[in-house]
């Protein structure tokens, strides 16, 4: 903590797409100071202060060893996608808590030496994953927690866009297997392991359709199975009104919680036993405020950091959940761990 109060923060990076809104949400708080932005690309860091004049404008540019050593405690990870796990190393290294955007790299490996050395060190390490701070998906998940629902069946999650052709070919710029999975199906595998565990087998579907003359894997579907059920997990990146449609059903032996959309607006359906009726639709609305994708996010990152709330880095579970991800979007155990030269040379080491 600094003399004045506040949590020191640096941001490492500001090429990932969910920078600014993060930032944002980290900005509003009067407990932090962000003393400090390092983004290493010019026409990316150019691009951005363009973009987002407001958000960018006042923080202070620095390069990476000066705010490394600028008295920092914590970091925020906002590079590039292919960047995001060799820049969060080097933090994690000076000894930082971090604060780190998703996904988490193919170099299953390299994502395992960062998690190593932040559990070693005691760091809170944050992922970006909004929905496990979603007011929605909080619902459901204290809804099963405490029994409601009673033994969890099965589960519906999807995540689909009608994206423009920018996102698309951005996506494809990442050169990985299944980006669209790559990079929204981590959310979705985050709340059904969140639900039911660790799945006893994984089975994933990939195709294109070729909208708008751009081919690529832009529609996939990932099938968890458990003894007993299964968590069907869908992207798409060609779907009109897939934002309206974005869904997290949770099937229970006593009810059925489904949150969709899942956000902008959030909207909660409920069915416990005693209301529902084979042959028709019934269900009743549950009221919860919705609230900022990252405001409590950033909350819980400042206050765990703090020590103000519980030390709460589930490391075994962020490593799985990146193995499952990896796996939904069709990649072996040796291509997972077979890439530190991809690795080494995004990283420029």
């Amino acid at each position: 903590m600094a003399e004045n109060g506040k949590l020191r923060i640096g941001i490492f990076g500001i090429g990932h797409n969910h920078a600014a809104a993060a930032i944002s949400a980290l900005k509003a708080r009067e407990d932090v100071e962000i003393v400090g932005l390092c983004e290493p690309d010019d026409a990316v860091r150019e691009k951005r202060l363009r973009e987002n004049p407001d958000v960018y404008g006042d923080i202070p540019v620095m390069s990476e060893e000066r705010l490394l050593a600028s008295g920092i405690r914590a970091a925020m990870v906002e590079a590039s996608v292919p960047e995001l796990v060799p820049t969060a190393l080097r933090c994690a290294e000076a000894g930082l808590h971090i604060h780190m955007d998703k996904p988490a790299g193919i170099d299953l490996s390299f994502y395992r030496t960062f998690l190593d050395v932040m559990r070693e060190k005691h760091l809170v390490f944050q992922t970006g994953y909004m929905y496990r701070y979603n007011a929605g998906v909080r619902y459901v998940l204290e809804r099963v927690r405490d029994g409601a629902l009673g033994r969890i069946y099965n589960i519906t999650a999807e995540m689909c866009t009608k994206h423009p052709d920018w996102f698309e070919r951005q996506l494809i710029g990442y050169g990985v297997k299944a980006p669209v999975m790559y990079i929204f199906g981590g959310h979705l595998i985050d709340l059904c392991m969140q639900v039911k565990g660790v799945p006893a087998d994984l089975t994933a579907f990939h195709t294109e359709s070729g909208d708008g003359g751009i081919h690529f894997e832009d529609t996939s579907l990932a099938v968890l199975t458990y003894p007993d059920g299964i968590a069907t997990v869908r992207v798409s990146s060609c779907e009109v009104n897939g934002w309206g449609l974005r869904e997290f059903t949770v099937y229970g032996e006593r009810g059925t919680i489904s949150v969709s959309p899942l956000e902008s607006p959030m909207h909660i359906r409920e069915t416990m036993l005693a209301e529902q009726e084979p042959w028709k639709d019934r269900y009743h609305t549950v009221d919860v405020p919705e609230v900022g994708r990252y405001d409590v996010m950033m909350h819980d990152f400042v206050y765990m950091v703090e020590g103000r709330i519980p030390y709460d880095v589930d490391f075994t579970h962020e490593y799985l959940l990146q193995k499952l991800t990896l796996e939904a979007c069709g990649y072996t155990a040796e291509e997972m761990n077979a890439n530190a030269s991809i690795t080494a040379r995004v990283s420029g080491d």
